[in-house]
């Protein structure tokens, strides 16, 4: 897939230099349509104070149209766009390709930081864990609020829940032979054991061989138990178009999204689980799923 080079530029995209991993970071947001969702989030970044203590942010905008220039011009960030809709995996690669630092967090338009969440801590704590121990991507989605689509569904009828982290969610055994289920459905179930995250308080314990605790608070697990997802991800700038971006080109899927490829998909298949690829996910996360329109 080409990626198009109606590039627009808007104020404030300027990379900021600090003494601080935050500063390694470039913070690319990705919308479609939507305004009131992304004139709320960019407020909520704001607030939160992502847009100062990140090396770089921008929106990068599919379809970009005169009301999405005036939103980041009004928000006081840097913008680019294309003229078409390059899709989920098109709009990634693009802010990726815009990218001035090693590594980028990717959010999409209805992505928001919690109210109160300590998020200069959690991106600066997450870069350090990278680069120590050399992990690749980040999820810094929340454990406990992770929001639309929560995805432990399919971990809690396979493995159950023993001590569950949100007060929403409630001990259960697994139902006899639903993991030879699962196995049969879905070609293994190990993919789904660092699902824990979101809904164990303890998954290092529960899913001892999938996840372990760091030093620094955050987990670790690997490409075998974890899918890819698009939600809240850091990742290494290079590695995402080098490893990522170059599977969806090669290998692409044929179970499209509204007419384009989908890292998701393209991805989550035995290539990706063979290849062990240390993952990392925050200690609590900061991020959570919430859409205001569509």
């Amino acid at each position: 897939m080409a990626i198009s080079n109606d590039v627009l530029e808007g104020p404030g995209s300027e990379t900021r230099h600090a003494a601080s991993p935050a500063a390694l970071v470039s913070v690319g947001v990705l919308s479609f349509g939507a305004l009131q969702t992304i004139s709320r989030a960019l407020q909520a970044h704001r607030q939160s104070g992502l847009i100062e203590c990140a090396g770089e942010f921008f929106v990068h905008f599919n379809a970009i149209i005169p009301d999405d220039r005036k939103i980041a011009e009004e928000a006081g960030v840097g913008y680019s766009g294309t003229a078409e809709n390059l899709g989920i995996y098109g709009g990634f690669r693009a802010i990726a390709e815009r990218a001035k630092n090693p590594y980028v967090l990717i959010l999409e338009n209805d992505i928001v930081p919690l109210p109160g969440a300590r998020l200069r801590e959690c991106l600066e704590s997450c870069v350090s864990d990278m680069i120590q121990h050399n992990i690749k991507s980040f999820c810094l989605r929340s454990r406990r609020e992770p929001g639309e689509g929560a995805p432990y569904a399919k971990y809690i009828k396979t493995f159950g829940l023993s001590e569950p982290i949100s007060p929403s969610l409630a001990p259960k055994k697994a139902a006899p032979f639903s993991q030879l289920r699962m196995f049969l459905e879905h070609g293994g179930i190990d993919k789904f054991r660092a699902a824990s995250l979101f809904c164990e308080r303890d998954p290092e314990k529960v899913q001892k061989d999938a996840v372990r605790k760091l030093p620094s608070g955050n987990y670790l697990t690997d490409s075998r138990y974890r899918n890819w997802s698009n939600q809240a991800v850091l990742v290494q700038r290079q590695y995402f178009v080098d490893v990522v971006c170059r599977r969806v080109e090669e290998h692409p899927d044929p179970r499209l999204v509204n007419g384009h490829q989908d890292i998701e998909r393209a991805l989550n298949r035995r290539w990706w689980r063979r290849r062990r690829d240390p993952m990392g996910h925050a200690a609590d996360g900061v991020f959570t799923h919430r859409r205001l329109d569509r």
